[in-house]
């Protein structure tokens, strides 16, 4: 999505290759090109309704690449029109707003970590204006007759100079891919439609129509059947619907008698209404549970699929048409790359290591072929493990309890070496042949653990059993590596804290005993100092220095909030109840901090000594609040007396704390000091992005 420049070149002037950060480069390829214009106008999709398969695709998009927009962007002539979008409120733009233009002659992904700095979009009215967008990354949608129709794009508002991961890159790729399939679906079902209604027209054209289809049937990737009359015969079936249903013979028998897995799920119904009522049913990812292989186990697959009503010359319906793809493969692969997002974000709420191995093994139930699965804690040294209660399927027993591995084969030796262990039959793997009897007796005949290492120790395991010999899927084992890689990630990022932790504990430790040693010094240091207040403020300041480190801690010296550095300092005066506190919730950086312990202590001491809190009617207001638009926010505080004596303004305020005082939060000013009649009142004004900063 974005624009040509004002220097002249057009949109189509510019081809990035994908593999340099080159801004120079032009592009032959114009947008008005009669034969890409002339594919486009074929798929039949500018200014359609909102479809689910698009708008899953961008969400999807949006989710792996991280950013808040994503797009399915279609260019026309003088536009481009978005078939599914997330973030972005226009349904279309002009091409010259278009940054997806820039990419129409690349084969690959298009990527601009900063609009603002390259020339094609520099002075784009979308990255100069509202939105203000900063972020592009497109992947073309290329047919297969080599037309680029537009792209599948993500886009953020804030700069992305480490653009996107390789694993993204080819999500996007991917995803682009989905949408060109969806639209070459779009255009074969169209004129599939185009075909059976010239077929309807006469008798003798459906007669040579059914031979010509016949033959196009057999050679078709999709699956395809012809139905007879109300109980629906079987006419014609092709070779990819005999795959479906495991090679059984159904020509001649109704659905019923062929199909009892179909006709229990409630096929037979839907093909019942369509024949009344003449209306086509057309589904998207329906769930068919179908014995793919004669005498094997009942499988799950996945289908697209329409149900459409083939009529004689008179109008009336005589039988129906199938037509269909296994999009198995394609919704697992959708349900694992969410599966593995929402796991990512369970798993950084996590702090707990046995926590983090169940949740793991809670996201592949469903999403693995097995009949048992479930994780175990592991005895290293006695190479024994302890099965936590599992998931398992209909008729099989759980194996909850302490077994030692041994006793099932010496795959133990790889799982100590952090590998995963893939046995598709325990009978003619080496490693386990000798104990086949043993896996037997606990309906084992295949299975995969994952092993889980803590410090250099294999400490939990993940396992997937089958009840026979198995082979797992490569997308399968992808996806058991993936969890595995993320668990891992998961507890090293929980080993590291707790280290962070010991370390904090130690920096605070050694902190507070050089802050006493500095207060001991100075107190002998000072010992003959005549103004003993002097040497008191000087210590109640190492003290307040103290404090602020105390609450950096909690937040491993990064970061600390306003409220509970405030609440902190203030608690060590004597009238700490006469101040009220209010404010959002605000973090400071560790070297704001400090300087905010420091002012908060010297505002609460003057107060104390000559201001409100002098007085027992006296009382002190300390708010702050945030003013300005998202992203550049001023942080306002403001320090407000009342009841206590009349205040002026004294002749000279030189001392530290009123220097201290007027140098604000940054050490720079933005102070503004009014000594009204009923109080002292402070207020301090710094950037928020500033503040904040460690």
């Amino acid at each position: 999505m974005t624009s040509s420049s004002k220097t002249g070149r057009t949109a189509a002037a510019f081809c990035p290759r994908p593999e340099d950060n080159r801004t120079d480069v032009a592009s032959p390829e114009p947008i008005g090109d009669p034969d890409r214009l002339a594919a486009l106008a074929s798929y039949d999709v500018l200014d359609t309704p909102v479809e689910p398969a698009y708008e899953d695709i961008v969400r999807l998009a949006r989710r792996l690449c991280e950013t808040p927009v994503a797009l399915i962007s279609l260019l026309d002539e003088h536009r481009q029109w978005f078939k599914a979008r997330i973030g972005f409120e226009p349904f279309e733009t002009p091409i010259s707003h278009s940054v997806c233009a820039h990419g129409m002659a690349s084969d690959d992904l298009l990527i601009i970590p900063d609009l603002t700095k390259d020339l094609r979009t520099a002075d784009n009215p979308l990255v100069v204006g509202d939105p203000f967008l900063r972020f592009y990354a497109g992947a073309p949608l290329v047919t297969p007759d080599g037309h680029t129709l537009g792209s599948l794009c993500v886009i953020d508002h804030a700069l992305r100079p480490q653009g996107l991961s390789e694993e993204q890159k080819g999500d996007l790729r991917g995803l682009a891919g989905q949408v060109v399939a969806l639209l070459e679906a779009r255009r074969t079902v169209a004129e599939r439609d185009a075909l059976l209604a010239e077929a309807r027209e006469t008798e003798q054209r459906i007669r040579d129509d059914r031979r010509r289809f016949a033959d196009m049937f057999c050679q078709a990737p999709s699956f395809m059947a012809m139905l007879r009359g109300p109980n629906h015969v079987f006419e014609f079936a092709n070779p990819a619907y005999s795959a479906l249903i495991g090679g059984r013979d159904v020509v001649g028998r109704s659905v019923a008698e062929a199909l009892p897995d179909a006709a229990a799920q409630g096929y037979v119904e839907v093909l019942d209404r369509v024949y009344r009522t003449g209306e086509a049913h057309v589904a998207q990812g329906s769930l068919f549970s179908v014995q793919s292989i004669p005498g094997g186990p009942i499988v799950d697959r996945y289908v697209d699929f329409v149900f459409q009503p083939v009529r004689n010359t008179d109008g009336a319906v005589t039988g129906l048409f199938i037509d269909g793809s296994d999009v198995t493969e394609r919704i697992r692969q959708i349900k694992r790359q969410v599966i593995l997002a929402d796991l990512g974000e369970r798993l950084r709420k996590l702090h707990d290591i046995s926590e983090v191995v169940r949740v793991a093994t809670e996201s592949l139930v469903g999403v693995i072929d097995c009949s048992r699965i479930g994780f175990g804690s592991v005895d290293p040294d006695n190479e024994t493990v302890l099965m936590h209660p599992e998931t398992c399927a209909p008729g099989i027993e759980s194996i909850a309890g302490t077994h030692a591995f041994r006793t099932f084969g010496s795959f133990i030796d790889d799982l100590n070496r952090g590998e995963m262990v893939v046995i598709q039959d325990v009978r003619k793997d080496p490693r386990t042949a000798a104990n086949a009897d043993q896996f037997a007796q606990i309906n084992i005949g295949a299975m995969l653990n994952l092993p889980v290492i803590e410090r250099g120790r294999f400490v939990l395991v993940v396992f997937v059993h089958h009840d026979g010999p198995y082979r797992w899927t490569e997308d399968e084992l992808w996806l058991l590596r993936q969890v595995g890689d993320r668990t891992q990630a998961a507890i090293a990022q929980i080993e590291a804290e707790v280290q962070q932790g010991v370390l904090n504990q130690e920096l605070s430790h050694r902190l507070k005993n050089t802050l006493t040693m500095v207060q001991a010094i100075a107190s002998q240091t000072l010992r003959g100092v005549s103004e003993r207040d002097a040497v008191d403020a000087f210590n109640k300041r190492i003290h307040a220095l103290s404090t602020a480190h105390d609450v950096l801690l909690q937040r491993s010296w990064s970061t600390a909030p306003i409220r509970a550095i405030a609440a902190a300092v203030l608690a060590t005066f004597d009238r700490s109840d006469c101040i009220d506190i209010e404010g959002p919730d605000v973090t400071l950086g560790a070297r704001s901090a400090l300087y905010f312990s420091l002012l908060v202590h010297e505002l609460g001491t003057n107060a104390v000594k000559y201001g409100s809190l002098s007085a027992m009617t006296g009382r002190v207001r300390f708010r702050w609040w945030l003013e300005g638009q998202t992203g550049h926010e001023d942080l306002v505080m403001s320090w407000t007396e009342t009841g206590g004596p009349t205040v002026s303004e004294p002749p000279s305020a030189r001392g530290f704390g009123s220097r201290l005082i007027r140098m604000g939060l940054l050490g720079t000013g933005g102070v503004e000091t009014d000594y009204e009649p009923e109080g002292l009142v402070v207020r301090l004004r710094a950037p928020l992005s500033q503040v904040q900063r460690s």
